[in-house]
């Protein structure tokens, strides 16, 4: 994939998207579109998931596997829809 360096208004812009852009030229030709990355169901910041990621890297003895709690978690659901 390549990459483009946004300036600092283009970031500022892009930045305060709530959804997908679309990114146009001085004649208003669509260039493309520009979705941002957001995590909006989670209510973790982008640096708060990578910081409990990389503890997790350095630490794999603290998990547990997704067969440990998976099967419970799948009936407390049941019923919910």
């Amino acid at each position: 994939m390549t990459r483009i360096l946004a300036d600092d208004e283009l970031e500022k812009q892009l930045g305060a998207a709530t959804g997908p852009v679309e990114v146009v030229n001085a004649a208003g030709a669509v260039l493309g579109v520009f979705t941002p990355v957001r995590f909006p169901h989670s209510p973790y910041s982008r640096e708060e998931i990578e910081r409990i990621r990389e503890e997790a890297r350095k630490h794999p003895e603290r998990g547990r596997k997704l067969s440990e709690f998976w099967p419970e978690f799948l009936k407390s659901q049941e019923g919910r829809a």
